[in-house]
């Protein structure tokens, strides 16, 4: 940000000292160079898309969410957590003297929330996945998985607003909270009658799973949606049993690798947008105008497009550009102290259909060359702008300004060297921090307040 200002700065003195070579001590008439800025409109429109994936893999955010609550502009959310389990321990023998005793679901909270800021009870149910689920893909947000309709169990527990969120902020919190079910005694029993290390229907998980398909956590009642952590020591099914007096127990992990693949752990999120101004968005990657603002919605996959149309228009009239600086920027976000937005966008790529650009084929891999390091390979290779580094783009939002802003200059350059022969009209801009997938965060601005600022430099030669 220091060096974007800098910039700026030094482009506002040029174009000022421009007015008056003199100054610089040439004579009038032997400047040949000229800055010059524009604020070129991009017309957004709001797209609903179907490929939000909110599996858990190995490098990213390990969250699940579950919870509901009511959003005055982007209706009724409801997320529900789908897991599979895998027993921590197929080698040491139950003997046939042994006795169940319970049954114990635990999860840890990650302390994510969103939704009300009071002190609530939340209370939420486990229930058996009755669909075998598939490790060799992906699940999305809008996945159906058959679940049992009668729970395993339930319980509530009270979320503490204020608590949560400050050790969600806390990178070194060691707090220690869990999401804690007594399951049906009918289910572990079943479940400790298949503990049989002699069995390969017990410790090969692909016979395992056929049987013991997974567990989900449904919401009851609930005004917030929170994070669970299924990969954390703290989160496993505890099957409790005895030997004569001795008391045992047998763990079940709720994440884990099978051979080359990641277990299954998805979010489910519903959304009811029939009673808002929304209640239109319900085609998939079609073009939707909901009037004067724009949605960006995590968990849901509600984006806004940008089409950059008339940024082509107006460099087709400008031999020879060269660009300063290129900004990207959302001013007069909206805020409300319960609905927090992202704390940063990413923009990538959409092909003509509406649908994410990806590595397909041989032509989008020339594509992927073609821009030089100036986009980045990101979620199921799709493109997205790279910053001047590589890494890949982001606008940041200060909440002092209430603005959204980032600099992708040599991206918008790369765009006018390719525009004789081929162009990228269309790209997204979703969340990027927190991941969209892993959260439900959301935005809503006025569709002027989205801009492209550039400052240029060509030559006065141009006209003559």
């Amino acid at each position: 940000m220091a060096k974007a200002t800098t910039l700026l700065s030094v482009l506002f003195f040029l174009v000022a000292c421009e007015e008056d070579v003199n100054t610089l001590g040439f004579k009038s008439g032997q400047n040949k160079f000229k800055v010059y800025y524009a604020e070129i409109p991009l017309e957004p429109s709001v797209l609903l898309m179907d490929s939000l994936r909110t599996t858990n893999l190995s490098g990213e955010t390990t969250r699940l969410l579950a919870g509901s609550y009511a959003d005055p502009v982007f209706g009724l959310i409801n997320a529900q957590a789908m897991m599979q389990f895998k027993s921590a321990n197929i080698t040491t023998p139950i003997t046939s003297t042994s006795e169940f005793d319970s049954i114990v679901f635990q999860i840890r909270f990650d302390f994510y929330q969103y939704g009300s800021t009071s002190q609530t009870s939340q209370s939420f149910a486990i229930h058996e996945i009755m669909e075998e689920l598939d490790y060799k893909k992906d699940y999305f947000f809008n996945s159906d998985v058959q679940v049992d309709p009668n729970p395993l169990g339930d319980t509530s527990v009270y979320v503490n607003y204020e608590f949560f969120k400050k050790e969600f902020e806390d990178t070194d919190t060691d707090s220690v909270i869990t999401l804690k079910v007594k399951l049906r005694d009918s289910f572990g029993q079943r479940l400790f009658d298949a503990a049989d290390i002699e069995d390969v229907n017990y410790t090969d998980f692909d016979l395992f799973k056929t049987n013991f398909k997974g567990l989900a956590i449904i919401p009851q009642q609930s005004d917030k949606i929170v994070g669970f952590n299924p990969s954390d020591l703290n989160s496993a099914l505890f099957l409790y049993y005895h030997e004569g007096n001795v008391k045992k127990t047998i763990s079940f992990n709720l994440s884990f690798t099978q051979g080359y693949y990641q277990s299954i752990a998805f979010t489910k999120i519903l959304n009811d947008r029939s009673s808002t101004e929304l209640s239109g968005l319900t085609q998939f990657n079609s073009d939707f105008d909901p009037g004067p603002k724009r949605y960006i919605q995590g968990g849901t996959s509600i984006i806004t497009k940008l089409d950059l149309s008339k940024y082509y228009e107006y460099i087709d009239t400008i031999p020879n550009l060269m660009i300063n600086s290129a900004e990207l920027e959302i001013s007069a976000v909206e805020t409300a102290s319960n609905f927090k937005v992202p704390k940063s966008l990413t923009v990538s790529m959409l092909r003509s259909n509406n649908r994410f650009k990806t590595i397909k084929n041989d032509q989008d891999s020339l594509d992927f060359i073609n821009f030089n390091g100036k986009v980045a390979i990101g979620d199921q290779l799709k493109f997205f702008i790279a910053k001047d580094e590589g890494a890949t783009f982001s606008m940041d939002y200060s909440s002092t300004t209430n603005i959204y802003n980032g600099f992708p200059t040599l991206f918008f350059q790369k765009l006018y060297n390719l525009k004789s022969e081929q162009r990228f009209p269309f790209w997204a801009l979703r969340p990027g921090d927190p991941q969209p997938g892993k959260s439900v965060d959301r935005l809503v601005f006025p569709k002027d307040k989205l801009k492209l600022k550039i400052y240029y430099t060509r030559s006065t030669l141009d006209n003559q």
